[in-house]
């Protein structure tokens, strides 16, 4: 049996083409990273969003919840002026005092929203039958914009029948 002997497999020309495929590979993977970061960053954003939009919603539900008792203080309960605390704790208190303490609470918890503010406003009329207009505003960038905020503005509303 005769056997034949092939010749040495001849050296490939790819040295340089290495060095070119892993700067690709960087630059792909760099561009990645950069994607996976803004990503990031707006979701850490929608989070903060919903959970602004979750505290809006809980502290329109308390406001709610007070106004019926305070129907001819109205107007007291959006504007925080000098409040006795002591009313919210048990304390006995005149209603327009009682009103004023938790418009001041209320105001305290504002702070958890930037540049938020709470409206109360009586639409047709502050007597039974009228409708109670309850508003939270506040800065948040990913808002959109609506019929009642501009855009960068979140507005939460609740209408309550008197």
């Amino acid at each position: 049996m005769h056997l034949v002997q092939l010749p040495w497999p001849q050296q490939s020309r790819q040295n340089g083409l290495a060095l070119i495929e892993v700067l690709l590979s960087l630059g792909l993977s760099s561009v990645m990273f950069l994607v996976l970061f803004t990503a990031q960053a707006y979701s850490q954003k929608v989070l903060i969003y919903s959970q602004q939009l979750h505290f809006a919603n809980g502290l329109l539900d308390q406001v709610a919840n007070q106004a019926w008792a305070y129907p001819k203080h109205f107007q007291l309960l959006a504007s925080a002026s000098t409040s006795d605390v002591q009313c919210l704790h048990g304390r006995y208190c005149a209603p327009e005092a009682m009103t004023q303490a938790w418009a001041a609470y209320w105001q305290s918890e504002l702070q958890q929203l930037p540049n938020g503010a709470l409206s109360v406003l009586c639409l047709s009329s502050c007597l039974p039958g009228g409708t109670l207009l309850l508003g939270l505003m506040w800065s948040q960038t990913l808002a959109p914009a609506t019929d009642d905020c501009q855009r960068g503005v979140a507005c939460v509303h609740l209408s309550l029948a008197l």
